[in-house]
């Protein structure tokens, strides 16, 4: 064994087990685990306040793990995760800090720039990837281009050769030894006083904690994984495999989920079991679209603020936040809208499924700017994840080309009859409606006056009327298409666009390519090691201008707009692949719009939550890929 010192910066993989970075530390000699906490660093993302109750329990189990390997979990709170990694590297000496890949495009740019200043101090810093199956940077189609829909990215995977998985450290872990201003859990602040009362509601029905996962994992698999296709779309009770948590804050290694989903299914096949088959092909796929989600966010980190197809860029949103508060508040008078959004809010946890209608019905029905019902998801959901929320809400808002078609409404009165036939999901959370009969639960508008009266229900008064007539909310969606229509014809008409968008005049579809370029990897990196996306011409710049370029677009958006009816595309700029070295203008490119959010949604205190899946699909969701429901 060497003599290293190694710093190892735990994140979203907080596991023993499946842990490149704290294996490969712990081969080369001792190790000094550290969890750093930065509100600043959170910004506009920072967690609601169920992920943190999660994100807190799981940091004390993980450090009753490593101190059974002999070491110690040093957490610690502060205004610069730069200054608080030199200060731990400092205090032992250390040679080298390792640490497991994260790809939403604020996490990118700031571990750039911290293994800039790092390498800079003399420091070694080395990356793994303990998030995916398949890296997004070695995933592209013949051309080199990224892929833009998700079946031919998935049936790529499907035939690419997976990572191995790393076992625990067969051995006690060497601790580094070093003095550093350590934190208590309780000082992080990751719950407050008035907090406490209703998280502790949660406990009951969650486990957090790497150590729970194979119990979570296995009861899933051995019990309800078989007949997944039949029960995934309930929208009550436990039909999806309740593991998106454990996967979104590293807990579970998707791998181990993909490698023991996958030997199900091999024997399935082969007892000629096909029901089995089609489950594990499912769930497999809800995995996969936790890949895409990862993947898009690499290759377009736009994605963040912008719609994939540059058409959707000239919607006319209707801002309007009387609606908003509706929805959020489940007053909408749709029983299967209202049940979904108060269940979100009492429990931080939907089915992916009332995701779906959820999410269809604020920006179909009611025409909410994706990015504010996104933005609330993320605030709310227990598993919330950004690029998996990323990916649920363009897909759901006719944003991506393999998504839902944007005049697509769906009636939520006739996905009730579907997904709760006897109304027993919606009077649970609406127990004003629960004395109403099964055939008019889903549309009391329509009940007769005796119905009413003998349910209790008095529309307007105890329960609300319908907050838009579905044939109206047809007609406004259909009017704002055309209009969007005429906005990119003018625009364009204009010149205002100025060439800023590459089209894909194969599919006509108005998305930049992303092309992967052959380079050398920076003297201080290795094959492992973080990759980006850069935001500029390579052909137009010579290498000594890509940065002052980089930065002058950048200082030409912060003197325009930043609110949501001001969005230029930045999709159109061809982006190569390329090592971390190249690119640290793309954190000021992806935070420099942010989000004109009503101030009442974004509640990082009292709510949680995320999603993902299809409907048309009638695929599973992120819960099972690692995103929710």
């Amino acid at each position: 064994m060497g003599r290293s010192k190694t710093i190892v910066w735990f994140r979203r993989d907080l596991r023993i087990e499946d842990n490149p970075a704290l294996a490969a530390a712990a081969r080369e000699g001792s190790v000094f685990p550290v969890y750093i906490w930065c509100p600043k660093d959170e910004g506009q993302f920072y967690p609601g306040r169920v992920s943190r109750w999660w994100l807190k329990q799981s940091l004390a189990q993980l450090d009753n793990s490593l101190k059974s390997l002999g070491a110690e979990l040093v957490l610690i709170k502060t205004d610069s995760t730069l200054e608080a990694l030199l200060e731990c590297a400092n205090a032992i000496q250390a040679t080298k800090v390792v640490f497991n890949h994260l790809y939403d495009p604020v996490s990118l740019v700031r571990d750039h720039s911290i293994k800039e200043k790092l390498v800079e101090h003399g420091i070694k810093v080395q990356s793994y990837n303990g998030d995916l199956l398949f890296e997004p940077w070695n995933i592209y189609d013949e051309s080199g281009h990224a892929f833009t829909a998700f079946d031919p990215f998935w049936n790529k995977c499907l035939h690419m050769q997976m990572q191995a998985i790393s076992s625990i450290p067969s051995c006690q872990l060497i601790l580094a030894e070093g003095k550093v201003g350590k934190s208590s859990i309780e000082q992080l602040g990751l719950e407050d006083e008035s907090e406490k009362s209703s998280n502790a509601l949660l406990g009951r029905a969650w486990c957090p904690g790497w150590s729970k996962t194979d119990k979570a994992l296995t009861e899933f698999v051995e019990h309800h994984l078989l007949h997944y296709s039949k029960n995934r779309l309930k929208v009550g009770g436990d039909s999806t495999s309740l593991l998106s948590p454990y996967i979104h804050f590293g807990e579970l290694s998707v791998r181990k989920v993909f490698h023991l989903a996958r030997t199900k299914q091999i024997l399935w096949a082969n007892e000629g079991n096909s029901a089995g088959e089609e489950s594990v092909t499912l769930f497999l796929r809800a995995i996969g679209l936790r890949e895409y989600s990862r993947y898009l966010c690499f290759n377009f980190p736009f994605t963040l603020e912008k719609p994939l197809l540059g058409n959707l860029t000239y919607f006319p949103w209707e801002t309007d936040p009387a609606n908003f508060k509706a929805w959020r508040q489940g007053r909408t008078g749709y029983p299967l809208v209202d049940a979904g959004m108060r269940e979100l809010w009492a429990t931080g946890w939907i089915h992916n499924k009332i995701r779906v209608i959820v999410s269809s019905f604020a920006v179909k029905m009611l025409l909410i700017p994706w990015r504010w019902g996104m933005k609330y998801f993320w605030d709310t959901l227990l598993d919330a994840d950004l690029e998996s929320d990323i990916l649920g809400w363009q897909y759901i808002s006719g944003c991506l080309p393999d998504g839902h078609k944007l005049e697509r409404l769906d009636d939520p009165a006739i996905h009730g009859a579907k997904f709760d036939p006897e109304g027993e999901y919606v009077r649970q959370w609406l127990p004003e409606l629960a004395r109403m009969p099964a055939e008019w639960i889903h549309h009391p508008w329509n009940a007769p006056f005796t119905v009413l009266r003998a349910s209790g229900v008095e529309l307007g008064e105890n329960y609300p009327k319908p907050i838009i007539d579905i044939d109206m909310a047809r007609q406004q969606l259909t009017e704002a298409i055309f209009k969007m229509w005429e906005n990119e014809a003018a625009s364009k008409g204009s010149g205002s666009e100025g060439g800023h968008e590459v089209v894909d005049e194969s599919e006509n579809l108005a998305i930049p390519k992303v092309f992967l370029k052959d380079k050398a990897p920076p003297a201080t990196s290795s094959s492992n090691d973080q990759k980006v996306p850069t935001l500029h011409h390579p052909q137009s710049d010579p290498p000594s201008r890509k940065r002052l370029k980089c930065m002058a677009e950048i200082n030409q958006k912060q003197n325009g707009s930043q609110n949501l009816s001001k969005d230029t595309g930045v999709s159109g700029i061809d982006r190569e692949v390329s090592s971390t070295a190249e690119s640290s203008c793309m954190r000021q490119s992806s935070s420099t719009y942010s989000f004109s959010v009503p101030q009442q949604c974004s509640s990082s205190s009292n709510m949680r939550c995320s999603w993902q899946d299809q409907l048309d699909m009638e695929t599973s969701s992120s819960k099972d890929g690692a995103m929710g429901g």
